[in-house]
């Protein structure tokens, strides 16, 4: 692989929340690109919201069990004002790749 930042193709249908955690957690380089399109969305970047919006889409079902109101992540505007809550944890799930695999003892 080459250095930089991986490229994902476009699922045929956007995955769920549970769909996409369970692929970053499998999946280092998947990950890594979909941290990356997070960092960007937040910032503005209309091509990266758009990239956002092809790989990830809350399920009704995900949003009625974390009881979220409907439309929740929708990322129908700029994801940093739609989708905050989202991307901040996908933010801070996305690099777990990168955690220390073990936990220092005090």
């Amino acid at each position: 692989m080459a250095k930089g930042t991986p490229q994902f193709k476009k699922p045929a249908k956007p995955l769920s929340f549970k769909e996409v955690v369970k692929k970053i957690l499998d999946d280092a380089d998947y990950a890594k690109f979909f941290r990356g399109e997070i960092v960007k969305a937040r910032k503005g970047n209309k091509k990266a919201e758009a990239i956002v919006r092809a790989h990830f889409k809350f399920r009704p079902e995900e949003l009625k069990a974390l009881k979220l109101p409907k439309g929740f992540g929708s990322c129908s505007g700029a994801c940093t004002d739609t989708t905050g809550t989202t991307t901040n944890l996908f933010e801070f799930v996305t690099p777990v790749h990168v955690w220390p695999k073990k936990r220092k003892k005090n």
